[in-house]
C-alpha cells in the first residue's frame, strides 16, 4: 500500500509513502519496484544523505538536477523543485515525511523531518522556501504515516525544546505531538492550517503496515517519495 494524498495527484504530482509491504527500502532493487510499478524513471529520482540537519536543497532546472544526479550525494533534509520531470525520496523509520506543494504542482518539496529537525525548524523553513519560489498559488501539506503523540515518549531535556502545547503528559511521561509542532511552524511560515492534512498513522503503534526504529530498533526503512512528470 501507498499512503497519499488525493491533492497531490490533483496538482499533477505523484507521491505518497510506502508501507513496508513493498519491503525494506534500504534496498534500492526495493525502491525501483516502486517506481516501475508508478511508471517512475528511477534515474529521475534524486537522492540525499539525511544527517536530521535544516539544509535545503533547491533544484531550479533540469540541467541542475542531472548534475545533482552525477554527484555524490549531499548532506541534506529537504528538497524543493520548481522543475518538472524529476522528483526525490527519502527514506524514514519514524520521523516526519513533510510534503508541501503549490495546489498546480509548479513549486513542491518533501522534507525528512526527525525531531532534531523540527527543533530546527526545518518544515518552517522548508515553507518558507517552497513560498519564496514565487511560483506558489494555495500551499497543500501532508504529513506522511510518522511516530504519533502515542508512542514518542521523551525525557525531560528533549522535552524542553518543544512548543509546551505539543507535550502531552500521563502517568509522569512526557509524550511529544509532532504534528502540533509542525502545524504551528506551517502556520507561522503563513499557511493556512485548514490546508495541512495530518492523518494519524503512528509507525510505532502500526506494526502490521510500519517499520518503527523506536519500536523494533532494526534498520528498516520506508520510502516516501515526490515526482513531477
Amino acid at each position: 500500500m501507498i499512503y497519499t494524498d488525493n491533492r497531490l495527484l490533483s496538482a499533477g504530482l505523484v507521491g505518497g509513502t510506502c508501507s513496508r509491504h513493498h519491503g525494506n527500502m534500504r534496498d534500492i532493487s526495493a525502491q525501483n519496484n516502486v517506481y516501475k510499478a508508478l511508471n517512475i524513471p528511477p534515474e529521475k529520482i534524486l537522492h540525499f544523505h539525511q544527517t536530521h540537519s535544516d539544509k535545503i536543497i533547491s533544484i531550479t532546472s533540469a540541467q541542475e538536477a542531472a548534475q545533482f544526479a552525477a554527484s555524490p550525494e549531499q548532506d541534506a533534509d529537504a528538497w524543493l523543485f520548481t522543475v518538472p520531470g524529476w522528483g526525490a525520496a527519502i527514506q524514514t523509520a519514524d520521523c516526519v515525511p513533510l510534503f508541501l506543494f503549490d495546489e498546480r504542482g509548479r513549486a513542491f518539496a518533501l522534507a525528512h523531518c526527525g525531531w532534531r529537525g523540527v527543533v530546527n525548524r526545518l518544515p518552517f523553513k522548508t515553507a518558507c522556501a517552497l513560498k519564496n519560489t514565487g511560483r506558489c498559488g494555495k500551499i497543500f501539506g501532508w504529513l506522511g504515516p510518522h511516530i504519533q503523540v502515542c508512542c514518542f515518549e521523551v525525557q525531560a531535556d528533549v522535552a524542553a525544546q518543544f512548543s509546551p502545547t505539543s507535550l502531552h503528559r500521563k502517568d509522569g511521561k512526557i509524550f511529544v505531538n509532532l504534528n502540533l509542532e509542525i502545524l504551528g511552524q506551517l502556520k507561522e511560515a503563513g499557511l493556512n492550517p485548514l490546508d495541512i492534512k495530518t492523518p494519524y498513522y503512528c509507525t510505532c503503534g502500526d506494526e502490521k503496515n510500519f517499520f518503527s526504529w523506536r519500536r523494533d530498533h532494526v534498520r528498516q526503512n520506508l520510502l516516501s517519495f515526490i515526482y513531477k512528470p
